[in-house]
């Protein structure tokens, strides 16, 4: 199934490798599912944060499936009470919540964050994804 975003998406990702970018596109565009695949073709590990515990899932389940890979394996997702997630997992759908817990942690251990971290739903302002927002830029 084509998506207005596939003809963009080498662009885009040659547009991200480097910098910050805000990629704006009507819904149901592919910007949840097939940029951050996109991304994941191009670097080791993808975060996508996500405010809604059921995007996060149904994101993920989707992109696993486009990829031909279990879900749990390249791709999973973690929200509350959920995960579906192994060593494997490269490319990572989660609420904001858990965002900021996995943040907080990567802090005390010393640990680097994932090459690109995309926050998904911007607009949807919330306290949860500003604070993560302002944690990874403060990294």
């Amino acid at each position: 199934m084509k998506l207005p975003i596939d003809a963009r998406l080498p662009g885009l990702v040659a547009l991200a490798r480097d910098r910050n970018l805000v990629l704006v596109a009507e819904p149901g565009a592919g910007k949840t599912t097939r940029f951050p695949a996109a991304m994941l073709d191009e670097v080791e590990r993808v975060w996508v944060i996500q405010p809604r515990r059921l995007a996060a899932k149904l994101a993920s389940r989707f992109v696993a499936q486009s990829r031909e890979s279990k879900l749990g394996d390249e791709v999973g997702y973690h929200v509350r009470y959920d995960r579906k997630t192994s060593k494997k997992t490269r490319l990572l759908f989660m609420t904001d919540g858990m965002a900021l817990r996995k943040l907080h942690s990567s802090v005390e251990r010393s640990e680097s964050l994932p090459d690109v971290i995309i926050f998904d739903e911007l607009h949807e302002r919330r306290a949860a994804m500003d604070l993560a927002l302002a944690l990874v830029r403060k990294r």
